[in-house]
C-alpha cells in the first residue's frame, strides 16, 4: 500500500471535514425547510378557510335576501358576483394542499357551491318572472341550508388542516429527535476519523519526526554511528535519509581525517626528533673533542661509552616507547658527559621512585630538559650547578620533575614561556626550542592527558614538571585519535 504524502494526508483531512460539516447542515436544513413549507401552507389554508367561512355567513346570504326584497338589482348581483369570488378563494386553497382527505372535501365545498350559485341563479329567474315572494322565500330556504352546509364543510376543511398541523408537528419532532440522533451517531463517526487520523499521524509523522530529534540530538553528542530507522512518508523518508547518509558521509571524513592527522603527526614526530638529535651531536662531539684536546683520553673513553648508550637508546631500533629504566638511563648518560666535560661545576642526581617494573614512556622526553636546564640555567651561575631529576609513579600517572639551582626566569620572560606552549606557538628565541619540541612531541603522541608546568624563581632556580599517563605494555604504540 503506498503511503501518501504529507501534502496528501492533509487534503484528505481537510476534504473529510468539510464533508462530515456539510452532512448535518445540508440534511437538516433540506428537512426543515419542507415541514416548515408544508406548516406554512396548512396554517394559510386554515386562516383562509376561516375567512371563506366567515364570507359565506355574512356577505352571500346577505346579498341574496337583499335580492329578494328589491335592496339589490339583478345586474348589481351579476356584477359583484360573491360566488364566483368564492370559487377563486377554494381554488387557491386547493393548490395548497396535497393530501386525497383534504383535496376530497374541497371537491364537496366545490359541488355546494355550485348548488348555491344554482339556487342564486333561481331567484334571478324568478325575479325576472315576476314570480310570488313565497315561491323566492322557498328557495331562500334551499339557500340557508347550502349555506349552513358549506359552512359545515369549510369548518370541516379547517379541523383537518388542524389535525395536518398537529401530525407536521409531531412529524417535526421526530424529526429533531432522529437528528439529534443522527448527530450523535455521525459524532461517534467524527471521533472514530480523528481517532484514526490521530493514529495515521502518530505513525507516519510524530514517531518520524522523534526519531529524526533523536538522530539529530545523537549526531550532535558526537555519536556518528547512530542512525534513524527509515519511514514511509515521503518526505519524511527523503530527509531522514538524508542525514542517514550525511551521518556516513561525515563519519567517512573524520575517519580520513584522523588517518590524514595520524600520518601528519608521525611526520611531524620525526621531524622534530631529527630537530633534536643534530642539537645532542654537535654538544656532545665539542665535549669529545675538548678532552681529546685536554689529553684527557680516560674521560674521553668514558664519555665515548657513555654517547654510544646514548645514540643507542635514542635509536632504539626506530620504536617511539621504551622502558622508563632506558630514558632515565639515557639522560644518565648526557649527564655524564657533561658532567666529564665540567668537572665539579655540574652535579646531578636521578631518583627513581616507581615501583611498576615495565612502565613505558615516549622516548628523549628528559634529555632536552635537561639540555635547556643545564645551558640556559646552571651555565649563567658560579655556584656548583645542581640537576635533580625525581620520577614518581602516581595510581594513573607518571610524574617526572626536572629541578636546578640555575639562573631562574624572570617573570615577563616566564609568561611569555608558558604562553607560548598554551598557544603551541614556536618561541622566538632558542632558550625555548627544547621546551617547546617537548611539549609538542608529548602533545602529539599522548594526547591532552600530557602536562608540562613550569615553576621559576629567578636567581633561584627552575622546575619543571612533566605528567603523562601510565602505560605498562611493552610494545604499546599510541594512536593519535584514540
Amino acid at each position: 500500500m503506498k503511503t501518501k504524502s504529507i501534502k496528501g494526508i492533509f487534503q484528505q483531512t481537510n476534504k473529510l471535514m468539510i464533508l462530515v460539516a456539510f452532512i448535518p447542515l445540508v440534511l437538516s436544513s433540506v428537512f426543515y425547510s419542507r415541514q416548515i413549507f408544508i406548516y406554512q401552507n396548512t396554517i394559510n389554508n386554515i386562516e383562509e378557510a376561516n375567512q371563506l367561512s366567515e364570507k359565506v355567513d355574512a356577505i352571500v346570504l346577505e346579498e341574496m335576501w337583499d335580492l329578494v326584497f328589491g335592496q339589490k338589482t339583478v345586474a348589481q348581483v351579476q356584477e359583484t358576483n360573491v360566488i364566483e369570488e368564492l370559487r377563486s378563494d377554494l381554488q387557491h386553497i386547493q393548490e395548497n394542499t396535497s393530501t386525497a382527505k383534504e383535496l376530497n372535501i374541497l371537491a364537496v365545498a366545490f359541488r355546494t357551491l355550485d348548488s348555491l350559485e344554482t339556487y342564486q341563479q333561481q331567484l334571478i329567474d324568478n325575479i325576472l318572472k315576476d314570480e310570488p315572494v313565497e315561491k323566492n322565500q322557498y328557495v331562500m330556504i334551499q339557500v340557508d341550508s347550502v349555506i349552513d352546509l358549506l359552512s359545515d364543510i369549510l369548518q370541516q376543511f379547517v379541523g383537518v388542516e388542524i389535525s395536518l398541523a398537529s401530525q407536521t408537528n409531531h412529524e417535526l419532532v421526530q424529526s429533531v429527535l432522529l437528528l439529534i440522533l443522527f448527530q450523535v451517531v455521525l459524532l461517534l463517526i467524527i471521533f472514530a476519523i480523528i481517532n484514526k487520523n490521530r493514529r495515521f499521524v502518530r505513525d507516519n509523522l510524530q514517531d518520524p519526526l522523534d526519531r529524526l530529534l533523536d538522530l539529530s540530538n545523537e549526531l550532535s553528542q558526537g555519536h556518528l554511528s547512530y542512525r534513524a530507522e527509515l519511514p514511509e512518508t515521503p518526505e519524511l523518508r527523503t530527509l531522514t535519509s538524508s542525514l542517514n547518509r550525511m551521518a556516513d558521509d561525515l563519519t567517512r571524513l573524520l575517519e580520513e581525517n584522523a588517518l590524514k592527522q595520524y600520518h601528519l603527526a608521525q611526520s611531524e614526530v620525526r621531524v622534530l626528533q631529527a630537530q633534536i638529535t643534530p642539537h645532542f651531536i654537535y654538544n656532545s662531539l665539542d665535549a669529545i673533542v675538548s678532552l681529546i684536546e685536554a689529553a684527557r683520553y680516560e674521560q674521553a673513553t668514558e664519555m665515548t661509552y657513555a654517547l654510544s648508550d646514548f645514540f643507542r637508546i635514542s635509536l632504539s631500533k626506530g620504536q617511539d616507547w621504551i622502558p622508563l629504566e632506558k630514558e632515565l638511563r639515557h639522560v644518565g648518560d648526557y649527564l655524564k658527559i657533561l658532567q666529564i666535560r665540567y668537572g665539579r661545576m655540574l652535579s646531578y642526581t636521578i631518583e627513581d621512585q616507581t615501583v611498576s617494573p615495565e612502565l613505558q614512556v615516549l622516548k628523549m622526553v628528559l634529555q632536552p630538559l635537561v639540555e635547556n636546564a643545564v645551558y640556559h640555567g646552571t651555565k649563567f651561575v658560579r655556584r656548583v650547578g645542581m640537576i635533580r631529576i625525581t620520577v614518581s609513579e602516581l595510581p594513573h600517572q607518571i610524574q617526572m620533575t626536572i629541578s636546578d639551582n640555575g639562573i631562574g626566569i624572570d617573570p615577563e620572560r616566564l609568561e611569555e614561556i608558558r604562553r607560548n606552549l598554551k598557544e603551541t606557538t614556536d618561541p622566538a628565541s632558542e632558550s625555548g626550542y627544547g621546551l617547546y619540541n617537548v611539549y609538542r612531541r608529548l602533545q602529539l603522541n599522548y594526547g591532552s592527558e600530557a602536562q608540562l608546568t613550569i615553576h621559576s624563581q629567578y636567581q633561584e632556580g627552575t622546575t619543571i614538571n612533566v605528567t603523562v599517563p601510565k602505560r605498562e605494555e611493552p610494545n604499546h604504540v599510541q594512536s593519535v585519535h584514540s
